[in-house]
């Protein structure tokens, strides 16, 4: 897929400079539109049993916004984004990002900037960033202040060989630049618990025989499409700690692209997704996949059964 429109919130931090930036970058490869998106909101404020700001004061936050859109809107420019418009909105950001997305089918990916903050506040309360990557329809690039924007010339895709991995494999194809080092598929296989050392029939040596051949069918197809190197790799042990372990260990890795299953509820605010947990840690920018593109003619098989998906 090329990426014909593109929707990049703005907050004017850091990050969203970054992501600008990098939006920018997009529309010129792809000849793309931007629009870049400021959603404000102010505070609600009690006076006299009613919520009340002066005229003067809300069209003063406007007009400020506007200003700052427009400076926004002149970079992309310069940078040589062909067509760039900027909207500034009234509502709650991340809602307002989704439903911009939501309302425009034709908008391909959102390019967000995160905050880069860790710790428990994070975990428990998340991100705008985090709460669009739950919630878009479409692809949403993330990327903290100090992501360097290199060309995406090693690309690690991880997979659980389900539709969210087949739209990740196909975003993953369209992005890998020529010259580096292409694209790592991997998966992440997870052996079923036992009690103590006991393993049924060999299960560990039959499991990891059916991950490595229906990986390298993949990157066979995808290598095949894209003329560029595609190495299938099998890491063995829980998912998150297992690519996030493989991300510390090669720094040369520019992109990730993940997919979603957009699991919501309870649970996944406890815990969270694998693909979250990669916005939240990743060294590099992180593309995460939700909705699925055009038939990308590779083959439907199913994970084993005892290995666990790689996206939750």
């Amino acid at each position: 897929m090329a990426f014909h429109k593109i929707l990049c919130p703005v907050d004017f931090s850091p990050g969203s400079q970054r992501a600008l930036a990098a939006a920018a970058r997009l529309a010129r490869a792809h000849g793309g539109e931007l629009i870049v998106l400021h959603a404000w909101a102010l505070p609600s404020v009690a006076v006299a049993g009613e919520y009340f700001y002066p005229a003067e004061l809300v069209q003063d936050f406007v007009n400020d916004a506007q200003r700052r859109v427009d400076v926004a809107v002149a970079e992309a420019r310069a940078l040589g984004a062909p067509q760039v418009t900027g909207r500034v909105i009234d509502g709650p950001a991340w809602r307002t990002i989704v439903d911009t997305a939501k309302l425009d089918p034709a908008i391909d990916v959102i390019v967000i900037g995160t905050h880069g903050r860790t710790g428990v506040r994070r975990v428990l309360l998340g991100s705008v960033a985090e709460a669009v990557v739950r919630h878009a329809s479409c692809p949403v690039l993330t990327l903290r202040p100090e992501d360097e924007l290199r060309s995406f010339r090693h690309v690690l895709c991880p997979i659980d060989f389900s539709p969210a991995s087949r739209a990740a494999v196909e975003l993953a194809g369209q992005l890998a630049e020529p010259g580096g080092k292409g694209i790592v598929l991997v998966h992440a296989l997870e052996l079923p618990s036992v009690w103590g050392d006991l393993r049924p029939f060999d299960a560990d040596r039959e499991l990891s025989r059916i991950a490595n051949t229906q990986l390298a069918e993949w990157a066979s197809e995808l290598a095949a499409r894209v003329k560029l190197p595609v190495v299938p790799r099998v890491l063995v042990g829980r998912p998150g700690g297992e690519l996030l372990a493989a991300l510390d260990a090669d720094r040369s890795i520019d992109l990730v692209v993940i997919g979603n299953r957009g699991r919501t509820g309870l649970a996944r605010m406890a815990l969270g997704s694998v693909a979250e947990k990669i916005v939240r840690h990743a060294h590099c920018p992180v593309l995460v996949a939700h909705a699925e593109p055009a038939p990308v003619q590779i083959p439907a098989v199913a994970a084993p059964s005892a290995a666990h998906a790689l996206t939750h």
